[in-house]
Order: structure tokens, then sequence, then C-alpha cells
């Protein structure tokens, strides 16, 4: 009985012991894990170390943009040098170099753009049609000669033109070219036809032409214009108006009229009978060919248009 009290004794008292050992090893686990290290920062200190780093890489990061965008500047300037430098003609186009730079925090980027401008031709000498458009202005020249009057029109822009007879109205076109200075060759109607004159000016809107048959006209500029605005009555009309007005006037109509340019440009006409032995005037009337407005033998006023 006093053994199995002392075994008993003995067991206990060993328990005792491992757990006093076992609770001083968790007491010191716990306080290696709970005491703080010394290589370990507080907060802020942690935070003011990380604000340097992070400030230290920026500053490395904008050395190397700025020895980037220098090393960029030199090869831009150097390529320039070299542009300057070139001895290759130029002919028809002028080239400019346009050089852009990007910069972004890592790196910088340089875009290089080729313009080429067209250079303006050069002026070609005048044509022979633009010469002749000078002595000629373009537009109705009034001609008249010992033969009768005619307008010409001289086409702008072209060595190209016709003309109209005052007599019926009458014209046909024309192309012509310079001979030489003073003398011109007119294809009328046909191209294969040849008429020359020689011209003079009196001064730059008058003109003198001498054809080879040797007949004269004596051109007048009359003012910018072609056919259809410029009007005029041919003989041929104000005789066939005449003879209406008279008609609508005396309740009689003449069996005949002509008419014949004046020397200050009017135009005369006479109506008639034509007998046997002698013509028989019922009326003689002086207009402007433009206006067929004038006077009858006693100065009263006429209008063979109305």
């Amino acid at each position: 009985m006093k053994m199995s009290k002392k075994i008993f004794l003995v067991i206990f008292l060993g328990c005792i012991a491992v757990s006093a050992s076992a609770c001083s090893d968790k007491s010191g686990r716990a306080a290696e894990e709970t005491a703080p290290s010394e290589t370990e920062l507080p907060m802020f200190e942690t935070s003011l170390a990380t604000t340097a780093v992070s400030g230290s890489e920026t500053t490395e990061s904008a050395q190397t943009t700025a020895s980037v965008t220098a090393e960029t500047t030199t090869e831009t300037s150097t390529s320039a040098e070299t542009t300057q430098t070139s001895e290759e003609p130029q002919t028809t186009a002028a080239e400019t170099t346009t050089t852009e730079t990007t910069t972004v925090p890592a790196a910088t980027t340089t875009q290089t753009t080729t313009v080429t401008v067209a250079t303006a031709p050069e002026t070609s000498p005048a044509s022979e049609a633009e010469v002749l458009s000078q002595k000629f202005e373009p537009g109705i020249w009034w001609a008249s000669s010992s033969e009768g009057d005619r307008y010409f029109c001289f086409n702008a822009g072209s060595s190209s033109g016709s003309f109209r007879d005052q007599e019926n109205g009458l014209g046909m076109a024309f192309n012509y070219e310079e001979e030489n200075e003073e003398s011109l060759v007119f294809h009328i109607g046909d191209a294969d036809s040849e008429t020359r004159a020689s011209v003079a000016f009196a001064d730059q809107n008058t003109a003198v032409l001498t054809w080879e048959n040797g007949s004269t006209e004596t051109l007048k500029y009359q003012g910018l214009g072609n056919f259809d605005t410029f009007r005029f009555y041919s003989n041929l009309e104000l005789c066939e108006m005449a003879l209406d007005y008279y008609e609508k006037n005396f309740a009689y109509r003449p069996g005949d009229a002509a008419a014949e340019e004046q020397p200050d440009g009017k135009i005369a006409i006479q109506l008639y009978d034509n007998f046997d032995d002698h013509n028989s005037t019922s009326a003689w009337y002086t207009v402007d060919r433009f206006t067929a407005k004038g006077t009858d033998i006693m100065g009263n006023a006429v209008s063979l248009a109305e």
C-alpha cells in the first residue's frame, strides 16, 4: 500500500513538472511574437522611407528622359544640318521638313514629316492669238469704206471672229493669223482661203485695213460684246420698216425703197414709185442705224420701229 502511494506521488509530481515546462515554452514564444523586431520600423518611418525611395526612382526616370530628349535633339539638329548642306538641284518641287517631338514619362518619340510643295510653272510666252487680241480689242468694230459699211466681231481669247454687212445684215465667220507686225492673213468662210491685209493703227480704237485688192476700211471700236448683244438695223430692214411706217400713217404703201449710208453714219431712205419715165418720191427719212429714229425731209421726228 505504501508502495502504491509512492508511485502515485511520483507520477503526480512528474505531470506537474511537464505542465510547467509546457507553459514556460508557450510564454516564451508569445513573448518572442509580441516583441518588436530590431529591424522593423514604426508606421510613420516606413511611410517616409517609401517616399524617399519613390522620389529617388522618379529622379532617375527624369534624368533618363532628359538624356533621351537630349539625344533626340542632337539627332534632329544633325538631320537639319544635313538637309541644309545638301547640294542636290531641285527642279519642280521643294521639300519642307517638319519635326514634331512628343515626350512621355519613360521615353521621347520624334516624328519627321516631309511636305512637298509644287513649284509654279514658268509663264509661257504669249501666243499669237493673245498678241492679236491686244491689237484688236475683243468686241465690235465698225468698218466703213467706199463700198459700204460692215461690222467685225473679234472674239475674246481666240484668233477668230465674224463680220456682218450693213446692207443686208449677212455675214461670214473667219480666222486670222499674224503674218508679220503689219500684215494679217484672213481665212474667210473656208480655212483654205487666204486674204491678206495690212493693218495700221491711228490709235488704240481706230485701225485701217488695206486689203490686197486695194480697198481700204477704217475700223472704229464700238465696245465689248458680240452679235447677240450688239444690235443694228441693216439697210434692208430699215427700208421695210420705212414702208410699214408710211403705210400706217398715210394709208398708202409706195412700191419701192432704197437706203444709203451717209458720211455722218446715218442712213438715208427714199420711198418711191417707179414709173416708166420717172420715179415718184413719197418720202425721205434720215435715221440712226442703231435706233431707227430720225427725221423726215421736213425735219419732223420719225421712229420707224414704232
